[in-house]
């Protein structure tokens, strides 16, 4: 039963809901505004009866102090009749004296009508006379059943009017919502680049299309990262597998002497090692992207992490006829950091370093400090960026010369690895070169 329902309540649309609340809320304010009505008319109402009697009671008591004689009492019943007379008809009067008898009693009033009453003592030389005045509450009645009526005729049609505006507003306000909506399901990994109409209203409406714009923004750019993420792996992979396969082909077609069999392994192992690291590559790089738990960071001194990475360097360094130093202030620097992680990213930038330096050329790795914090800095004597291609150098597999990319052994993916090893450490990687001069890359830490 709870159940259905659910399901129910489900099936009913926003405006349909709109309207249910703002009716309820309508009739709740027409009752309480049409008890307001009544209390405040028959308050007044009953407050003008009210002040008629008391001006008649104040009548009353003037005509008794005024003719009042003990010993005629004739002169005053006489008055009192002539002020009874030119009382108003319908309403009722009555005088009894001290003993109770009536001086003058208007026996005429029907005994069916409703009255209101007032009634008070007068003491008149000595004297207390009580004195009734009556008003009948006829009119007061009709007025008051009118009103009921009015109100009660009013309210149902004050509530049709009222809802069926509130469903043709909410229709109206929503109506947005619906194009919205229909435009956003008509959009797909086809249609990316299509965009959701922005209402000129700077409202609520207006900010909901300018965020499911962001968001296909966003989707769009992640879909075409993923699309070239793709076609750039398989054209990674795709290359040594070609190669490995071509070499033992070749190698399989004839008999070769021994010397050209351990040639061919050696190629076909040179392929593997270097396919291998481009799978590891992009295993960590889709575990970046699906969101690593944060690295533990302790406090790590700069210069002998740096020293030992020139000294890992310098093997590398030595095949190409290259030279690497270290320099670092004598005061020690210390930043936040994961020791491996930041190993790997300092060895990272200098493999690219040696990847693009002639030989003879020297790769220097310097620790500073600066107003924003400690810097780690690897320059090369290298070949340099274009000015073009440096903004992107930190994309996955992207290449400044295709060729020789691949003469280097390089994917293009280790300065993307550097990069995303340094947002972990809440610092930024940044790039600077001059053609025909060299490179720098430095990595700037937080200060601590």
């Amino acid at each position: 039963m709870i159940a259905g329902s659910g399901i129910n309540r489900r099936q009913w649309s926003i405006g349909a809901r709109l309207t249910l609340w703002y009716s309820l809320v309508l009739l709740a304010g027409l009752a309480l505004f049409g008890a307001g009505i009544w209390i405040v008319v028959a308050h007044s109402l009953n407050a003008a009866v009210d002040e008629t009697l008391a001006e008649q009671l104040q009548g009353v008591t003037t005509v008794l102090q005024a003719e009042y004689e003990p010993g005629n009492p004739a002169n005053l019943k006489e008055e009192l009749s002539e002020y009874v007379e030119a009382t108003p008809e319908g309403r009722w009067i009555d005088v009894r004296d001290p003993s109770g008898a009536p001086v003058i009693s208007d026996n005429a009033a029907p005994s069916s009508a409703h009255y209101r009453t007032r009634v008070t003592e007068v003491a008149v030389r000595g004297q207390r006379f009580r004195v009734t005045v009556a008003a009948p509450l006829e009119s007061t009645e009709l007025t008051l059943r009118r009103l009921r009526e009015v109100l009660l005729w009013a309210t149902p049609v004050v509530l049709l009017i009222g809802s069926l505006g509130g469903y043709w507003m909410s229709r109206r306000a929503l109506a947005p919502v619906d194009a919205i909506t229909r435009a956003a399901r008509s959009i797909g990994i086809e249609n990316l680049s299509e965009r959701l109409e922005v209402p000129a209203t700077a409202d609520e409406l207006a900010r909901l299309a300018e965020t499911w714009n962001n968001m296909l923004a966003r989707l769009e750019a992640a879909v075409k990262r993923l699309s070239q993420f793709t076609a750039d792996a398989s054209h990674e992979l795709r290359t040594p597998i070609t190669l490995i396969r071509a070499t033992a082909e070749l190698t399989l077609r004839r008999e070769r002497p021994a010397e050209t069999y351990r040639e061919a392994l050696r190629q076909i192992i040179q392929e593997s090692d270097r396919t291998t690291r481009l799978i590891e590559d992009l295993l960590l790089l889709a575990r970046a992207d699906a969101g690593l738990p944060a690295w533990p960071l302790d406090r790590v001194e700069l210069a002998p992490l740096v020293l030992d990475v020139c000294e890992q360097g310098q093997i590398l360094a030595q095949e190409r006829q290259l030279e690497i130093a270290a320099e670092a202030p004598e005061q020690p620097l210390y930043v936040q950091a994961n020791d491996p992680a930041l190993r790997r990213l300092l060895l990272l930038l200098v493999d690219n370093a040696v990847k693009y330096t002639p030989a003879g050329g020297r790769i220097t790795v310097s620790v500073a400090l600066d107003s924003s914090g400690p810097t780690v800095t690897v320059r090369d004597t290298g070949v340099g960026i274009p000015d073009a291609a440096l903004p992107h150098v930190f994309e996955r597999f992207y290449r400044v010369d295709e060729s020789r990319n691949r003469e280097a052994g390089g994917a293009g993916l280790g300065l993307s690895i550097a990069q995303w090893i340094a947002e972990r450490h809440h610092a930024r990687l940044e790039a600077e070169s001059v053609v025909g001069h060299g490179s720098a890359f430095r990595v700037r830490f937080p200060q601590t």
